[in-house]
């Protein structure tokens, strides 16, 4: 699904070639990275490793271990940058109890956040859909 709305350009470390991805498959690679965003091991096939937003902020020597690393510090600092707003800083801490520093279930990070349940996932959906709008826009700009 994401590689058939991908693009190669030809510049990239190590030989290996820079994707350019759609925005929906960007999505769907962002979706992912959180997912198994504490298992770095998992995130050695992400599209985005790949990405202009990666490559472009990782040595030119830096192998995938590196470049996941990197990745995961992109996703940080562009999750902590919606602590800036009162209004989205209720979409960070959904996220972080979510996937960057995750809670068991979904159901305790509801009731840590004292919120019910149908409003974290409307939090958590929302900061999803914000924190691929940041990274979207680093990766075209």
């Amino acid at each position: 699904e994401i590689a058939a709305s991908a693009q190669v350009a030809t510049s990239a470390p190590l030989g290996e070639p820079l994707l350019v991805l759609s925005q929906p498959a960007f999505a769907i690679a962002v979706r992912d990275l959180l997912r198994h965003f504490t298992h770095p091991d998992r995130l050695y096939h992400n599209p985005l490793l790949q990405s202009r937003l990666v490559m472009e902020r990782s040595p030119t020597n830096a192998n995938k271990a590196k470049r996941v690393a990197a990745l995961q510090h992109l996703v940080q600092e562009a999750a902590a940058s919606l602590q800036a707003s009162h209004r989205e800083a209720k979409l960070y801490r959904a996220l972080y109890h979510t996937y960057l520093q995750p809670t068991p279930t979904q159901e305790q990070v509801a009731e840590l956040l004292d919120v019910p349940f149908s409003t974290f996932r409307r939090h958590l959906k929302n900061g999803m859909a914000r924190l691929t709008e940041i990274l979207w826009h680093q990766e075209i700009s």
